[in-house]
């Protein structure tokens, strides 16, 4: 079975989320990395699909073992382990923000 290690994916859709493509991009591992794919995969992302939309193609990243690991925001500026509340609300689950506002 073929293992993606250290490669960023962006599942890219458009406004409606529908399904457009994906595109990968390799990363060294490190945090950085990861984001500096994730940018370079969205700049393909917009060369090759006209329709994209930024908000609605999420992008993680997996790991050396080839395990999805990360979640990444459409900016940039975050960076969350999968599985955590952080990266379900990146991947536009609101109820974990509106959960953590009324505590």
């Amino acid at each position: 079975m073929l293992k993606f290690t250290n490669v960023l994916v962006r599942d890219v859709r458009d406004r409606d989320g529908c399904k457009l493509g994906r595109i990968l991009e390799q990363h060294d591992g490190t945090e950085a990395g990861v984001i500096a794919a994730a940018r370079i995969a969205t700049y393909r992302m917009y060369a090759e699909y006209s329709d994209a939309s930024n908000v609605e193609s999420r992008i993680c990243a997996t790991d050396a073992s080839g395990k999805p690991k990360w979640a990444v925001s459409p900016n940039f500026l975050h960076l969350a382990e999968i599985g955590t509340d952080e990266a379900s609300y990146i991947w536009g689950d609101l109820h974990v923000q509106n959960s953590r506002l009324s505590q």
